[in-house]
């Protein structure tokens, strides 16, 4: 029973994590239609700069955090202007151009972590510190944070796009840009606040799990895959999805670890991929969107 519960919460967290990147993932698909394979970066950079910050500037907290968001926005607005460099405001980037973008830029962020921070993974500060017991499991802090922030965030960002005037912008200009050029909506922009917002988003994620995994410049690629895992399996439609995905995900990573010698760890990276397959084969769509016709 206490391992079941250990399991339980393992996979709450680290679902947590994926759920933010997919998120990221999700938002930017849903505001230009566009793969963002550099999110996997902003958790990358957001994770060392705050490391940085606090362990070696003695930056408080909080003022960190702020610090990590106001660079991660500028980040993904700097990533908004490298997709749509060639394009005209009311044109949809290319999706092959966009593609190979922002696969340049994860491998640009991943050398710039590598010549600045250097190869030695390290560990970052923990948001709140301390254990506790919960039905024989023990619980840290930071895991809590994971799980709250992830739920907050998928709730905030749907009331955002349903009820403010920049989340139905959003939907519009994925929808059909001419048309939103057309009636005074300035697509660059909301691209633009679309990608900063998906940087702060897998900043955030980056700062969470750098106290409990341990950061190293190869990292991004692991956000990078189990965001996009997340995303897919959840669904492209749905805020929800991302949430659902990710802690399907961590749930389905850590029931293997229960199997004992080395076989779980194996089927614990090789599991999330056949059902990746699996998914894009029967469901594209994902979980949670309606089926096609």
């Amino acid at each position: 029973m206490d391992q079941l519960s250990q399991v339980l919460v393992a996979s709450l967290s680290q679902g947590g994590i994926y759920a933010l990147v997919g998120l990221g993932f999700s938002l930017v698909n849903m505001a230009s239609r566009v793969l963002n394979l550099a999110q996997g970066s902003y958790a990358l950079i957001g994770g060392f700069v705050f490391l940085s910050l606090v362990t070696g500037h003695s930056v408080p907290i909080p003022l960190a955090l702020g610090i990590v968001l106001v660079l991660s926005a500028l980040l993904g607005v700097v990533t908004e202007r490298i997709v749509n460099l060639r394009t005209k405001p009311w044109q949809p980037a290319d999706l092959d151009m966009a593609i190979l973008s922002t696969l340049a830029l994860y491998v640009v962020c991943e050398g710039a972590a590598f010549l600045i921070w250097g190869a030695d993974p390290r560990r970052g500060p923990a948001i709140q510190g301390g254990v506790f017991r919960v039905f024989g499991a023990v619980v840290v802090w930071q895991s809590v944070w994971m799980i709250v922030t992830a739920f907050a965030i998928t709730l905030g960002l749907h009331l955002f796009l349903k009820w403010t005037w920049m989340g139905r912008a959003m939907r519009a200009c994925a929808q059909n840009p001419m048309m939103s050029h057309l009636l005074g909506i300035n697509v660059r922009r909301v691209g633009a606040v679309a990608f900063a917002l998906s940087a702060m988003m897998g900043a955030v994620a980056g700062v969470l799990v750098s106290p409990i995994t341990w950061l190293d410049y190869q990292v991004a690629g692991f956000f990078m895959l189990n965001g996009i895992l997340a995303y897919l399996i959840g669904g492209e439609d749905k805020v929800a999805g991302p949430l659902v995905g990710g802690l399907l995900l961590g749930l389905v990573q850590n029931v293997f670890l229960m199997l004992p010698g080395t076989t779980g760890g194996l089927l614990k990276q090789v599991v999330p991929m056949l059902v990746l397959i699996a998914m894009l084969v029967w469901r594209p769509q994902g979980i949670l969107a309606a089926r096609r016709t």
